[in-house]
């Protein structure tokens, strides 16, 4: 009986994620200054790894910089503002990276299992479309289990506008596909300027933009409920 064999650029790309994720829920835990610290250090280089891209374009460059200072700066500002001063401040945050991660790892295995037509084939070959179906699929079942009466109880939480577990499923498949489209958009750009990773500082994952592509438009749009429901 052969024992299976993990192929290196994944045992990579495990490692990074776990780097990454022990300092960001290291920063969640506490947060306060370590928090808002973590966020400022993301905003900076992923703005930088931003400016690396559209500076090379003579004639939009100044417009999308300052779309891209406004984009992952009003994100992360919203983030903090999640961890700092919204009510459940850390069950809110970790429910939008909770279903930003399980949409990725669902839509990187479901993909890769079960492969078939692709997403978006000219932007980013490697996505399918059971990856996009298998992302909302994972990111509405952590989010049905985040809105468990037993969760709320024992962690003395409400959700967001007092939403069942069958509307916070809900809410985290769209999520996620919002998740998705905020990983293109950033896919677009790579293209168009021939960038494969925006960066190299998260192993296996690339920049900072690559990691946090998806969670950027998320954050925007739950960051919105969440004000809406105060």
């Amino acid at each position: 009986m052969t024992t299976p064999v993990i192929d290196s650029s994944l045992k990579t790309r495990i490692k990074g994620a776990l780097i990454f994720g022990v300092l960001v829920l290291g920063a969640l835990y506490f947060g306060g200054i370590p928090f808002i610290l973590l966020m400022g250090v993301a905003t900076a280089i992923g703005v930088y790894e931003w400016g690396k891209m559209v500076l090379t374009d003579k004639k939009y460059r100044i417009p999308l910089m300052l779309f891209g200072i406004c984009y992952i700066g009003i994100s992360t500002g919203l983030m903090i503002w999640l961890r700092i001063d919204s009510a459940y401040r850390l069950y809110n945050m970790l429910t939008l990276l909770l279903i930003v991660w399980v949409s990725d790892i669902s839509a990187y295995f479901s993909g890769r299992a079960i492969g078939g037509p692709k997403l978006a084939p000219k932007i980013s070959p490697k996505k399918t479309w059971a990856g996009f179906v298998g992302s909302s699929v994972g990111s509405g079942i952590v989010a049905a289990g985040l809105a468990c009466p037993d969760t709320l109880t024992k962690f003395h939480v409400e959700t967001i506008g007092h939403m069942s577990p069958l509307q916070y499923a809900a809410m985290g498949f769209v999520l996620a596909m919002f998740g998705q489209a905020g990983d293109l958009f950033i896919s677009i750009f790579k293209r168009r300027y021939g960038v494969k990773d925006t960066g190299a500082i998260i192993p296996g994952h690339g920049g900072v933009l690559d990691r946090i592509d998806a969670l950027l438009l998320v954050a925007l749009v739950f960051g919105t409920i969440v004000v809406l429901f105060k």
